[in-house]
């Protein structure tokens, strides 16, 4: 059972670290949006979340994407923030307010014309593999001019930033790597004018807003 005055608290303890992390790196806490990821949830948690102020949810996988957003209201904003599936993007394309992980240029005309037949134009941040990971995902940081080239040429693809998920902190790296990921994804956005940056997660928000984060993807922390 969904306990929302466990819920408002634990946004409202993550609320603070943004803000915490935002003041030592004499950022204004504004310019981070939080992405509640509620792929482990069911739709129940979305009146609490509301609650608490969140209007912003990661999704990533399409069938629980439909499901949740079958509960949507005004104000919600979906981001779907999973690996993608070239046959899945004609369903994200209604219903994401924004697509966290484009990195494989067969699937740009496909999402586009998605997008047309949707009316709408869709908010893409192109994942890159910062980390050098096999495990990863995401363009190679050499490729990625040449994708955002081809993702510009779609007037039905706005693309605001880069995506990436640095190596898990505590547990395969520690503080320096992490924050030498984000800063290398900080630099590749400088150079292709792209200003998002979604980076950060649970354990690592705070290392990625020093970093120039303005979107941190937390579930763990949220649902605990």
């Amino acid at each position: 059972m969904v306990d929302p005055s466990r819920i408002a608290a634990n946004v409202a303890a993550v609320r603070a670290d943004i803000a915490a992390a935002c003041r030592e790196a004499g950022r204004d806490p504004a310019g981070v949006t939080l992405v509640a990821v509620t792929k482990t949830q069911e739709a129940d948690v979305l009146p609490a979340l509301r609650a608490a102020g969140v209007r912003d949810f990661g999704e990533n996988r399409v069938e629980h994407l439909v499901e949740m957003a079958r509960h949507g209201e005004a104000g919600d904003r979906w981001h779907y923030i999973g690996r993608v599936q070239g046959r899945q993007l004609a369903r994200i394309a209604p219903l994401a307010y924004a697509l966290h992980s484009l990195c494989e240029a067969e699937h740009i005309d496909r999402l586009a014309r998605a997008c047309i037949q949707a009316a709408r134009r869709l908010q893409v941040y192109v994942q890159v593999n910062a980390s050098g990971e096999a495990s990863k995902a995401g363009v190679a940081p050499e490729a990625l001019p040449a994708l955002l080239a081809a993702i510009r040429a779609q007037p039905a693809l706005e693309p605001v930033g880069l995506m990436t998920m640095a190596p898990e902190l505590g547990t395969h790296a520690d503080a320096a790597v992490v924050r030498a990921c984000f800063a290398r994804l900080r630099g590749l956005a400088q150079a292709n004018d792209l200003n998002g940056l979604s980076m950060g997660m649970s354990l690592d928000l705070a290392i990625a807003i020093a970093e120039g984060a303005t979107v941190v993807r937390v579930g763990t922390r949220l649902f605990a």
